[in-house]
């Protein structure tokens, strides 16, 4: 798919200098934005050591990640583990840095980064700037901000109104070159012709409210897009730098095979009883561990006696539980089976058929286990909803058996 980036920064109305850095890597498809901090212009080091790693490296991931994408889903595994090392990397050039100039100790950054390749992009943020999509007419919020106000809004102890207003809301809980080791997100998009991502800093997130970022997203485009955003934002008071940048995917003639959308599988999997506990955000990052299948008609999904890993989420068509010769129901859009594979490894009760064509999501059990011991928070939330599962067939087969 063909790309279009522009971007922009101003230092905004408060700050005398401006400590954001953004990079443009057009060629290689890399998409960044990064935000400062430290004293006596440290932050503008550390965020400019982070774009400056990025770019030097960002051939060889734009290459590597080409090579990749010849097995899909082992190549999305690769990217996943592999492009946070980048940031892992600049994180300790810029701590190293800091601890060798007394004048920036304590200097750190935020960082989001967006590489698309092929059909598919991958984004990896630490801090609270962020990535937003404008599809369908609607524009998403697809980081989670690193905050202490997010953990508390996910924690239930604070509200959305009262989050918005929080005097500690810029207080991050992740930052690059602070420490001597960090933590980044990545994760896994799709694309679609007419997409528009906005990689922005805290500086126009916090001054535009939402409802505003995304009527100036889905009535403008291109650097004017940029320009409006930015002059917004000052006109709100432009309390902090302002960074924006936008990659646009152009709408094509040709046609594209027809997918599941990232949008629609957050959606898709709210209605499902595992993840219906789960934010926006959150189910982003289970997006990750989301891969597709598509089956014709009166093929076999699963074999009897059969040991997998994998638990299946009928996206479209409808599917067929058999043991031997005996239909014992038909699953169909939403509905699911093998989730008890997630925790552990046993033969397969039954046959499943594909009825219709029809397609699957599926989520492997090592995919499942990473995924929670890195987000714990879904962990948590996926667990809770397995105990309640497990009381609800365990009352109904008492209930059964009373009668």
């Amino acid at each position: 798919m063909r790309l279009q980036a522009y971007g922009g920064t101003h230092p905004g109305q408060v700050r005398d200098h401006n400590e954001d850095a953004l990079l443009l890597d057009k060629r290689n498809g890399a998409y960044v934005v990064a935000d400062g901090m430290g004293g006596a212009n440290a932050g503008e080091v550390a965020s400019r050591m982070v774009v400056e790693e990025i770019a030097r490296q960002a051939r060889t991931m734009s290459k590597s990640l080409r090579e990749q994408s010849e097995d899909p889903d082992q190549g999305r595994r690769w990217a996943l583990h592999y492009l946070p090392q980048v940031i892992e990397q600049a994180n300790r050039l810029i701590y190293a840095e800091a601890q060798h100039n007394r004048g920036r100790r304590g200097m750190g950054t935020t960082v989001v980064m967006l590489m698309p390749v092929g059909d598919e992009a991958y984004i990896c943020h630490v801090g609270d700037s962020r990535v937003y999509l404008a599809r369908d007419g609607e524009l998403f919020q697809v980081t989670e901000d690193h905050s202490l106000v997010t953990r508390m809004l996910r924690n239930g102890q604070i509200t959305a109104a009262e989050a918005a207003n929080h005097p500690r809301k810029n207080l991050i809980t992740r930052c690059v070159g602070i420490q001597p080791e960090v933590e980044v997100d990545s994760l896994y998009v799709d694309l679609q012709p007419g997409d528009r991502f906005l990689l922005c800093s805290d500086g126009l997130s916090d001054m535009l409210p939402f409802e505003q970022l995304q009527d100036l997203a889905l009535r403008l485009s291109g650097q004017q897009l940029v320009e409006a955003a930015i002059h917004e934002a000052n006109l709100a008071g432009g309390k902090d730098n302002i960074t924006l940048v936008v990659v646009e995917v152009e709408q094509q003639a040709e046609e594209h095979p027809a997918r599941l959308g990232m949008l629609k599988r957050v959606e898709f999997l709210q209605d499902i009883f595992l993840f219906a506990q789960l934010g926006d955000q959150e189910c982003v990052k289970v997006n990750r561990i989301l891969y597709e299948q598509n089956h014709p008609a009166r093929a076999q999904v699963l074999r009897k006696g059969s040991r997998g890993d994998e638990f299946y989420i009928v996206v479209s068509g409808k599917v067929g539980i058999f043991d031997g010769q005996v239909h014992l129901t038909s699953i169909g859009p939403g509905g699911h089976f093998g989730e008890f594979a997630l925790l552990e490894d046993q033969p397969r009760s039954a046959d499943v058929y594909a009825e219709t064509e029809c397609t699957l999501l599926v989520i492997r059990r090592s995919d499942y286990l990473q995924l929670v011991a890195t987000e714990p928070s879904v962990g948590v939330k996926v667990y809770q909803a397995f105990l309640k599962h497990l009381a609800d067939r365990v009352r109904d087969l008492s209930a059964r058996v009373s009668r």
